[in-house]
């Protein structure tokens, strides 16, 4: 619907809105960014590259925090081939139901019903500048099942308190299984560092996404040792080899320049992310005061949640403020967060400030609208 309402602006005013949303950085963010990325070259362009065959296994886990004697790594070509090897692993287990804690990947609803996978979505509590599993005493974890979870939470960034990390290592001593998906950790946040002493956690990771490289990236799913023969089989099912750019960025996430490059890249993002807070500020609206990384969310409370999915507001949006967004909901944010939209530190440019400031004037005038209304 979206995509819908952003070609009809784009053939009516000659250029497409801007999303402040959009996973990409922009061209200037880009622009500003490359001559900080040195990667490295590879000799081998023509023969098969299998997961087993990688030397530098060991190095990438002990980087992503993990311990090489007590881990397996499988590497894959994307975020989206390990959610799938993690998935068929599940099932084989006979883990027939995953509750997963949303905001989640959207991507995870799907393939779970692809598996024939029961799946059920629960809500992180939005509080004090950032978010909290439900409490411990939820009917939800009466029973050990599997839990999905994103970290930082997706598309607010923030990532979970002590205390809820500690909660988790109490669930996984009473017989749960948890998957983190941390794709989009940045080095040192990886809840493997706590909690992957315990043998049913799995983790997920694809560390260039975390700092906005998508042309280049591998993804690599940790769990304990005695499970790789499995994931290994399987993998020449789910994706074979892989390619040339997943072969090179295990090499730039090793070499220093990858530590280089993240260091200026949450430079240049905090910059931004305090620009973006500036605008972001005032009665009616509000913003994680925890989150770190380029995705970050803005919150309208006092809308509804339902509004992201109205096609005559988003339309409206749009139109009026030349600017696009996705909203909260697409990646299931509870109702009781209000309506939200995501917000990527790394589109600065010309475009970006000026189009979230009509975005924010936009909605905050609904938002005031909402509340005469309703006082």
């Amino acid at each position: 619907m979206l995509e819908k309402i952003e070609d009809a602006y784009a053939r009516q005013f000659g250029v497409p809105p801007f999303n402040v949303s959009y996973w990409d950085p922009s061209d200037e963010f880009i622009t500003g960014m490359l001559s900080h990325l040195e990667v490295p070259t590879l000799g081998a362009l023509v023969s098969y590259r299998f997961s087993y065959q990688i030397k530098e296994v060991n190095p990438v886990i002990l980087k992503l925090g993990g311990v090489a004697d007590l881990h397996g790594g499988l590497f894959t070509p994307s975020s989206t081939s390990s959610i799938l090897c993690v998935l068929n692993w599940l099932k084989s287990r006979k883990k027939t139901k995953i509750i997963a804690m949303c905001p989640a990947y959207f991507s995870l609803f799907q393939a779970c019903r692809r598996f024939s996978l029961t799946i059920q979505g629960a809500y992180m509590k939005r509080r004090n500048g950032g978010f909290a599993l439900p409490s411990p005493d939820s009917r939800i974890w009466r029973e050990p099942s599997v839990l999905w979870l994103t970290s930082p939470v997706y598309s607010a960034g923030v990532y979970f308190s002590t205390a809820d990390v500690l909660f988790l290592g109490d669930l996984l001593k009473s017989g749960w299984t948890v998957i983190a998906d941390e794709c989009l950790a940045l080095p040192g946040h990886e809840l493997i560092r706590k909690l992957g002493q315990h043998p049913n956690f799995v983790s997920i990771y694809s560390p260039h996404k975390g700092v906005c490289i998508n042309g280049i990236k591998f993804s690599a799913i940790l769990f304990n040792q005695r499970h790789l023969g499995f994931m290994e089989r399987w993998a020449d099912v789910w994706y074979g080899g892989i390619g040339y750019s997943s072969s090179l960025a295990i090499q730039h996430f090793l070499s220093s320049n990858f530590d280089v490059y993240l260091a200026r890249f949450l430079q240049t993002i905090a910059q931004q992310q305090k620009m973006v807070g500036q605008l972001c500020a005032g009665d009616h609206i509000e913003m994680d005061d925890e989150a770190l990384g380029h995705f970050v969310s803005c919150y309208f409370p006092t809308i509804s949640s339902r509004l992201g999915n109205s096609r005559r507001f988003l339309e409206q949006l749009v139109n009026t403020t030349g600017g696009s967004i996705i909203t909260g909901n697409r990646s299931r944010f509870s109702r009781e967060v209000g309506f939200s939209f995501r917000i990527n530190l790394a589109r600065g440019g010309p475009r970006f400030q000026s189009s979230l400031a009509r975005i924010v004037g936009y909605v905050s005038a609904q938002a005031i609208q909402d509340f005469a209304v309703t006082a």
